[in-house]
């Protein structure tokens, strides 16, 4: 199990906070709720008294709620909601254009901005457990290690201490089967044999003393020894052995030296014990860009003794094959024809030892980056491209007015004040000016009601003249040009 996922499934901790957190959530769903609705109403004002309330609210809503599709839908009715109510409210469509836009500014920036603040507290916060998580992790993993690597250390004691008592018995079986020894060549082999036993029984203390240590598994081969050492060896004891290529084995990697020794030696071992006597040849061999192996072969024991199977005690080649099975290698056994057997060991180029990583923690903490750059580029983008479409239907829709809100120089100067107003009408273009020039001329008398129409189709805040008309009681009551842009004449007519 990793314990860096269970930051990402939810931990007992983060679901009592968010248990805590949930009448906190509430309470600010009411409050925006309650100033969405007292915002929409109209009270005379450009921007509504509710309206920072109401960003206070969103703002806080993005900061604690992770109910972002919900959020999202209520944002999108406020936003196509309000300019519907000002417009069958009375008001005009500027209006309507005007309350789109407080929308945006006053609910959904500040809602994207708490969120983005959301994203990236929960970050930082995920920064801080997955370096406490690691460690933990670490400790775990590096626990799980020593474990293995003692087990590993306790299977090669029979490795080991099955080669070094090998050697023994083939020194005790040169002095039984030898020549008529004298006194002093029996003193030699006795001696040797004794220094046998003390280099076995050496060993077992330094294995047993590997194992009662507590730092950090062994990183060198157990024996210290590499392929010439251990045919070194095998000779000094009495052994007849030849080394063909054992240079060869100078480029490759620690680990591969390391488990072709132990390839060699157990085989010299199954030869000692099952062909006592019989001639050994161990052949390195090296083949660019393909990898390394060695060869053990013995031939038939003498006096026809029998080649045994080639598995000391059951766990010497099997035990190979799985150290071998990590740098991608593999072991052969087998009988020759001429009654001989050979052990055949390779570990291809390029060989390393696998290693547990912690992708599923880079992974996570990457995800989490992603979704923080997300929700930064939501909090500008969003926003700005909502107003950006606000303002091109605005824009559309201004230069639509404008263009139907013409009135013709001549049709202005055929106008007579006191004319009835339905004749006047039956000349109007069909709509009005969405923005009358500042200076609106006088007031009109009682209670008439005044248009205004553009002189001529021109961008907006162009030098130009714009007409003005009120009518009183059915008739024209007032006729007059007025300036808009940067022109200062005009007067009644």
């Amino acid at each position: 199990m990793n314990v860096i996922t269970d930051l990402a499934d939810g931990s007992p901790a983060a679901a009592r906070a968010a248990k805590g957190a949930a009448p906190r959530e509430a309470a600010l769903w009411v409050v925006f709720a309650v100033c969405a609705v007292l915002a929409a109403l109209p009270a005379g004002q450009e921007v509504p008294l509710p309206a920072p309330a109401l960003g206070a609210a969103a703002l806080l809503l993005g900061r604690v709620s992770g109910r972002d599709t919900l959020m999202a839908g209520a944002l999108a009715l406020l936003t196509a909601g309000y300019p519907a109510v000002a417009v069958l409210g009375g008001a005009t469509v500027t209006h309507g254009f005007v309350a789109a836009a407080s929308a945006v500014v006053f609910a959904v920036l500040p809602w994207l901005l708490g969120r983005y603040l959301r994203r990236r507290a929960e970050a930082a916060s995920f920064g801080w457990r997955r370096a406490e998580l690691l460690e933990r992790e670490h400790d775990l993993v590096a626990e799980r290690e020593r474990l293995r690597e003692r087990a590993r250390i306790a299977e090669e004691m029979h490795d080991s201490l099955g080669h070094e008592l090998s050697l023994i018995v083939v020194r005790a079986g040169a002095m039984q089967v030898g020549p008529d020894y004298g006194e002093a060549e029996l003193r030699d082999a006795a001696g040797e044999l004794r220094a046998g036993a003390a280099a076995a029984v050496e060993r077992l203390q330094e294995i047993i003393g590997i194992l009662r240590e507590t730092g950090d598994p062994l990183a060198g081969e157990p024996l210290g020894q590499g392929v010439g050492e251990l045919v070194d060896r095998a000779r000094g004891a009495g052994m007849d052995i030849g080394l063909r290529g054992g240079d060869r084995l100078a480029d490759a990697p620690e680990p591969v030296r390391r488990a072709l020794a132990r390839a060699v030696q157990e085989a010299l071992t199954n030869a000692a014990k099952h062909a006592p006597g019989a001639a050994v040849t161990v052949r390195v061999e090296r083949e660019a860009g393909v990898g390394w192996a060695v060869r053990v072969g013995n031939g038939p024991a003498p006096r026809g003794g029998p080649i045994g199977a080639g598995v000391s005690g059951g766990r010497g080649l099997a035990g190979l094959a799985e150290r071998l099975r990590p740098l991608g290698g593999a072991v052969e056994a087998g009988p020759r024809a001429d009654g001989g057997f050979e052990v055949w060991a390779r570990v291809p180029a390029g060989a390393a030892p696998g290693r547990a990583g912690g992708a599923g923690a880079a992974e996570l903490a990457s995800r989490f980056a992603a979704a923080q750059r997300r929700a930064l580029r939501a909090a500008v983008l969003a926003p700005a491209a909502l107003l950006a479409a606000l303002a091109a239907v605005w824009l559309g829709y201004y230069g639509y007015v404008s263009a139907n809100a013409v009135l013709a120089p001549a049709e202005f100067d055929r106008l007579r004040v006191g004319q009835e107003q339905a004749r006047v009408e039956a000349v109007l273009p069909p709509m009005s000016m969405l923005d009358p020039p500042a200076e609106r001329g006088g007031a009109p008398a009682g209670d008439a009601r005044c248009r205004f129409y553009r002189s001529e189709l021109t961008w907006p805040g162009a030098a130009t003249t714009a007409y003005r008309l009120c009518f009183a009681d059915g008739r024209l009551a007032v006729k007059e040009t007025v300036p808009v842009g940067t022109r200062t004449e005009g007067g009644a007519r």
